[in-house]
């Protein structure tokens, strides 16, 4: 399935909070399934980028579980180095941060 087809199927099957969602790449083709207590089907090596997620909150409204989805998949893609630098903490920075 494309990406739109992605986020549709995903809003679709409303995982609820506590579901293990694994979300993987291949080219152009995205692939997602729930990972709940090790009954995930085996996977072969050799996506381009994947991500496991733990649901935190239902999904709510369509344009607020859309903007979340886009989100998860950007921060999967930035493996690939293809969307940019999601980094959001500046390495200049010194870390705790002050006030």
């Amino acid at each position: 399935m494309d990406r739109g087809e992605l986020l549709s199927d995903l809003l679709g099957a409303d995982p609820q909070p506590g579901d293990l969602v694994y979300v993987e790449r291949r080219g152009t083709s995205y692939l997602w399934e729930r990972a709940n207590e090790g009954e995930m089907s085996e996977r072969a090596d050799g996506a381009d980028a994947w991500i496991f997620y733990l649901w935190q909150r239902t999904l709510g409204d369509p344009d607020s579980a859309r903007a979340l989805l886009d989100d998860l998949l950007d921060e999967m893609e930035s493996m690939t180095g293809s969307v940019g630098d999601r980094c959001r903490w500046p390495l200049d920075t010194p870390w705790p941060p002050a006030h």
